[in-house]
């Protein structure tokens, strides 16, 4: 049902949904990093499911599906907003595209880097949803992953954007409004 609601409200806002834009420069290397997230995802998409029902690392507390649930919903709405805000600048590449400007309104207006907090979010909620005890090492995997693209992302928008992203750094938090 959440993915029905999600899908409906990308349909409404008009998400742009084209990730595979490769943009002015994009940095190198990321081709196969973005392949083996693929790899993973789908991997753990039929493992989760599979396990689950064979109670292969699982734990069976109901509230543990409720909380995975939400942490889907929240990292889907996220992601949703971050999206519609960005338009046709959004990439899987770290990258700029041509015509690019800094998006510091919206869901950007509080944190920078929302689609990165629904890739922390959304994994280890479905891990959750399946009663995986996997849902540690997979959001420390994600972790990992979203510290490495922030890094290069960050830089890469100080060198295209100057004073302006380094203004727009002081007055918003990486992940989590008010706090990180």
């Amino acid at each position: 049902m959440l993915i029905v609601l999600l899908t409906g409200m990308a349909m409404v806002l008009r998400v742009e949904t084209q990730p595979i834009r490769r943009g002015l420069s994009p940095l190198r290397g990321q081709g196969w990093q973005l392949a083996v997230l693929l790899l993973l995802s789908v991997g753990l998409l039929a493992f989760l499911p599979f396990a689950d029902r064979h109670n292969w690392l699982t734990w069976h507390a109901p509230w543990v599906r409720y909380a995975g649930l939400g942490l889907c919903g929240v990292g889907g709405v996220v992601r949703l907003f971050a999206l519609r805000r960005l338009g046709r600048q959004f990439s899987a590449y770290v990258t700029l595209q041509p015509g690019h400007r800094l998006v510091q309104n919206g869901i950007y207006g509080s944190i920078r880097h929302p689609l990165y907090l629904s890739l922390l979010l959304a994994p280890a909620g479905i891990a959750m949803v399946f009663g995986s005890l996997l849902a540690l090492p997979i959001f420390g995997l994600a972790a990992i992953f979203v510290a490495d693209r922030i890094r290069k992302e960050e830089r890469l928008l100080a060198e295209g954007f100057g004073g302006r992203f380094a203004a727009y750094r002081r007055r918003t938090r990486m992940l989590i409004p008010g706090f990180f």
